[in-house]
């Protein structure tokens, strides 16, 4: 299918020979010389460490993975038990690290995210001091690890500040030292290609009050509720294009983690519901047998579900008694990269079920869960937003992989981990979807696709962003979600308050600059690029992408890559400007000559940004005639205006450009020019 840029349409009939657009405009009288330097057509610049990746076979330059591709595997066992009462988390947990790389490990990195609530830790947010994780016993390969300081591990030429960040010196003592959000082990044995290590922690930290950010319990809705995110020491990502990802956890920054199996169990006083990552594997233990029959039906039947209700809140059967006054809850899930729980003894519960096709085409049934208190605002629909988002999402991507999604209410306003999402309470329907949808949305980038997120976020935030704005267009139409994201982006669009999207989150400039660069500029540019290369073009590309690095690790060049393989097409013009600079797009409608059957307009370029350009002619009867310039016009010739002449069906009353509005323009007022003497009946759109 062409693309509607490679096409131009005549309402009521097809443009004849009057006209050809396919071909380049040619300069007009005057116009020869008119070819201002494009500063920002040049190939996008690839690391040198990438470049390796792909020499050594692990990448590819057509974005899929290498035939030489590994990645690593960790497995967790965890136990842990939360006081509610004083929101402190108690636990202990043995990991598995399997090392499929070709290199030897003489140390790991582990992430300690709750050290960004701690004293003195360098952090770029607010935070309520909590005294951050402490660490009770550190064991690696059957023998515990002193704690050293950092220093005691620096190597030569390292500052002191990143002595855990960098390797530690070939002599440096076995132990464990941390700096901030990150731990160096040392190992006793290093840790040779195919083998694999087991580690043990022992550590507990206070949950953070309402107001941190991703995690946190509160007192609201009269009762409290935790979500617990970022919770438990983790191994860090060590992939094939850096090595250790020993990146610090300032705050802005999100995550990028290794993929594995967790088996969790969480032990709360009776009457606290749990939702978590993962499938429960003992509903005997903590369910009654009333609340179990429920959740059955609701798994068989079909509408929305209550597995627990405010009469089960007020005669607290909501869990099993346990023993002693205590449930144990125990979680599986296999193949993700994180595990996060959410815990409430006032929560309701609802569940639904999303159908998904496979692909193998058989459907399958995910349960869609809604944890909420009672007075939440419109939360008696949250189970079937879920519902729609999943389904809406596996037929635009590629199926749901896991085998539940969880929607659970709290006090972080939006925030994703697999099989589960934190929501807060907004009180349109409309937001509750739009925060609701995007947080699912999640499930496929970065949940099913691990992106390095921390270091680019428009790959999570970006896509998901537009994903939202398409699945919330659907759901409720007459709703102008695209329109909302890109005026937020051109409200700072080439000022000193925006950032290049590739820069990495925690170095963006403050001013909200990290939502521009990491949500409404991607997600208002995929809008664009799905027009460049046609939809069709465009879902095959998503799709193949997120199939090839399903559970795997892709960088920017990889998508890059992927699509200008589906589309056939070099896209350096496109992905270079927008994504590596800040730059804007500004066409205008320089001047109109009007005559009997035709409309030539000039067309100037005032931007640093090439695009192809639509313009469409409205006839004062109404008949509309579009042309395209392609952008090889901008981009090969360099042209800055270029004359097209277009058959009119009648007298030119209003000539536009981008009509639709596919691209972000940085001034639309430029765009439109209307006949003097046109009327507002003979205007449309005016």
């Amino acid at each position: 299918m062409q693309s509607w840029l490679h096409r131009f349409v005549v309402l009521g009939a097809l443009l004849g020979a009057a006209c050809t657009p396919f071909g380049r405009p040619s300069a007009a009288p005057g116009l020869e010389g008119d070819t201002a330097t494009r500063h920002l057509l040049r190939p996008v610049p690839v690391p040198a460490p990438y470049r390796a990746a792909v020499e050594r076979g692990t990448r590819s330059a057509t974005g899929a993975p290498g035939e030489r591709y590994w990645q690593q595997r960790v497995s967790y066992r965890i136990e842990a038990e939360l006081d509610p009462r004083t929101a402190r988390l108690r636990g202990r947990e043995t990991i598995v690290y399997r090392n499929h790389s070709p290199a030897t490990l003489p140390s790991v990195v582990l992430n300690l995210y709750q050290n960004v609530f701690s004293q003195g830790v360098p952090r770029n947010r607010y935070v309520a001091v909590t005294g951050g994780v402490t660490l009770r016993r550190v064991a690696a390969q059957g023998r515990t690890l002193p704690a050293l300081e950092p220093s005691a591990i620096c190597a030569q030429g390292v500052a002191r500040t990143s002595c855990v960040i960098a390797e530690p010196r070939p002599d440096a003592p076995v132990g464990h030292a941390v700096q901030g959000t990150l731990a160096r082990l040392v190992l006793p044995r290093a840790l040779a290609p195919g083998d694999s290590a087991v580690l043990e922690v022992e550590w507990e930290h206070t949950v953070p009050p309402s107001g941190a950010f991703r995690t946190a319990y509160e007192d609201a809705l009269g009762g409290r509720a935790f979500q617990v995110a970022q919770w438990y020491p983790q191994v860090a990502v060590f992939d094939d294009v850096r090595g250790w990802d020993a990146t610090p956890y300032l705050g802005d920054g999100e995550f990028y983690l290794e993929y594995g199996d967790f088996d969790v169990s969480l032990t709360l006083p009776a009457g606290w519901l749990v939702g978590a990552t993962g499938v429960l594997l003992n509903p005997e233990e903590t369910l009654t047998a009333e609340v179990r029959q429920r959740l059955e039906g609701a798994l068989q039947g079909e509408g929305t579900v209550a597995v627990v209700t405010e009469e089960d809140l007020r005669a607290g059967t909501a869990t099993a008694p346990g023993t002693g006054g205590r449930v144990t809850w125990r979680f599986r899930a296999e193949d993700v990269r994180d595990f996060a729980f959410a815990a409430s003894d006032r929560y309701l519960w609802d569940v639904r079920r999303a159908e998904v096709r496979g692909t193998d085409g058989e459907m399958r049934t995910v349960p869609v869960h809604a944890l909420y208190r009672p007075g939440a605002p419109g939360w008696e629909e949250a189970a079937r937003y879920g519902e729609h988002s999943t389904e809406f999402f596996s037929e635009l991507l590629i199926p749901y992989l896991y085998p539940q999604i969880t929607v659970a209410e709290g006090p972080i306003s939006g925030m994703e981990y697999p099989q589960l999402v934190f929501i807060h309470r907004p009180e349109a329907a409309e937001d509750l979807y739009a925060v609701i949808a995007h947080e699912i949305g999640h499930e496929w980038f970065p949940m099913m696709v691990g992106q390095d997120e921390a270091a680019y976020a428009w790959m999570d935030e970006g896509f998901t962003t537009f994903h939202e704005d398409t699945a919330r267009a659907v759901f409720f139409p007459g709703s102008e979600p695209f329109a909302e994201t890109r005026a937020a982006y051109l409200r700072v669009a080439g000022t000193e308050r925006e950032v290049p999207l590739m820069r990495h989150t925690d170095l963006v400039s403050p001013y909200g600059a990290r939502t521009v660069a990491a949500y409404t500029k991607p997600g208002a540019l995929m809008r664009s690029l799905r027009a460049v290369v046609g939809d069709t073009v465009f879902a095959r590309a998503m799709r193949t992408y997120a199939s090839e690095w399903l559970l795997k690790h892709p960088q920017p060049w990889d998508f890059f890559n992927t699509v200008e393989r589906v589309a056939g097409q070099d896209l350096d013009w496109f992905w270079y400007p927008w994504w590596y600079e800040t730059g804007v797009l500004d066409y205008a409608v320089e001047r109109v000559e009007v005559s009997p059957g035709t409309a030539r307009v000039i067309l100037r370029d005032l931007g640093e940004v090439p695009a192809p350009v639509v313009v469409s002619v409205t006839a004062d009867n109404g008949a509309v005639t579009r042309i395209q310039v392609p952008i090889e016009t901008w981009t090969v010739d360099r042209y800055r205006s270029v004359p097209v002449s277009l058959p009119v069906y009648g007298t030119a009353v209003r000539v536009e450009i981008d009509p639709e509005q596919l691209f972000p323009d940085v001034n639309r007022e430029n765009n439109v020019w209307t006949a003097p003497a046109a009327t507002p009946a003979a205007t449309p759109g005016r």
